[in-house]
């Protein structure tokens, strides 16, 4: 079996707190280490980012945009693997087989686009992050539209087969992309923004990815109920700044009427709390009693996002 090159693109910006666990996990995969680079995009730290990043002697990159799509890209345009891992920097590889069982999907499968990895529940989190974790996307909103797939059973991984006007949500946080398909699509320019790149690749006909069983990540995204509504207000300025180029995003995959009522559910407060008590009696988590709360918050800050931009241009 030919083992891949795989290249970790990590993007940091004072990202001190996190990122020696993530670089001591990457450390410790059970994977040849002349098949694999570590790169850092770093967006002009002022705290102690780049000397733990020395101190694992990775390549580091410069990048003057300062956000992590830039970052990303300048990765991707950088790296030398065939397979591109992008990890952010408050995430951890759980296991030291998480790297050999996320390339298996691409050795079996020429067809696969990409890898996803599970999110694991730390019981140490506060329990607004295992909610996170628990809901597998950072938003209540995008899972509404996160479409039914085909699946295949692998044995140690599932392979999801989209179809045309399907976007999943999926993209980031320990996913993995294979190279030559982001290259013959070209398109993300110095950004690389996931979830709207998964819509190229399935408008040019890349359909399948796989989602690994045995391995996961712990991210460690939030902390308190103040840092979700930073994270939301930051995201929903992103796409608003997209609106405005008047360039595509995976929203535009679906229709106005699939659109509003997954807003409308989620504004529901009902909704959502059906769901969490549903799916509180599969997991025994409370975690998943902030599921009401955050999706009528998410729908709160994208509205105020939304009318910020407006009043913009006035």
């Amino acid at each position: 079996m030919k083992i891949p090159f795989v290249s970790i693109i990590i993007p940091t910006f004072n990202a001190e707190k996190y990122l020696k666990g993530c670089l001591q996990s990457i450390r410790r995969q059970d994977y040849p280490s002349d098949k694999m680079e570590v790169l850092v995009i770093d967006g002009g730290s002022t705290d102690n980012t780049l000397d733990i990043a020395r101190k694992f002697k990775v390549k580091i990159l410069n990048n003057p945009y300062r956000d992590a799509e830039s970052g990303k890209g300048i990765g991707i345009k950088h790296a030398k693997g065939g397979i591109i891992a992008l990890i952010d920097s408050d995430n951890e590889l759980v296991g030291k087989n998480w790297l050999k069982q996320m390339v298996k999907p691409f050795i079996d499968d020429k067809e696969i686009f990409g890898v996803e990895s599970p999110w694991f529940v730390n019981p140490k989190d506060p329990l607004i992050n295992q909610y996170v974790t628990l809901l597998k996307i950072s938003d209540p909103l995008a899972r509404r539209f996160h479409p039914k797939m085909k699946e295949e059973d692998k044995g140690d991984y599932v392979v999801y087969t989209a179809r045309l006007r399907q976007t999943p949500v999926v993209g980031a946080n320990g996913f993995l992309w294979r190279k030559k398909m982001i290259e013959k699509i070209g398109k993300f320019g110095d950004k690389f923004e996931e979830t709207n790149y998964v819509s190229y690749l399935i408008q040019a006909g890349f359909f399948k990815f796989a989602r690994v069983k045995n391995v996961g990540i712990y991210h460690y995204y939030i902390k308190s109920l103040g840092d979700y509504i930073k994270k939301r207000l930051k995201i929903g300025r992103k796409f608003m700044a997209r609106r405005a180029r008047r360039q595509e995003t995976w929203v535009d995959q679906a229709s106005k009427a699939q659109f509003w009522l997954a807003v409308l559910y989620n504004v529901s407060i009902l909704g959502p709390l059906f769901e969490a008590l549903q799916e509180y009696k599969k997991s025994k988590n409370p975690a998943w009693f902030w599921h009401p709360v955050v999706s009528f918050l998410t729908i709160a800050v994208y509205f105020y996002t939304t009318l910020e931009s407006l009043f913009k241009k006035f």
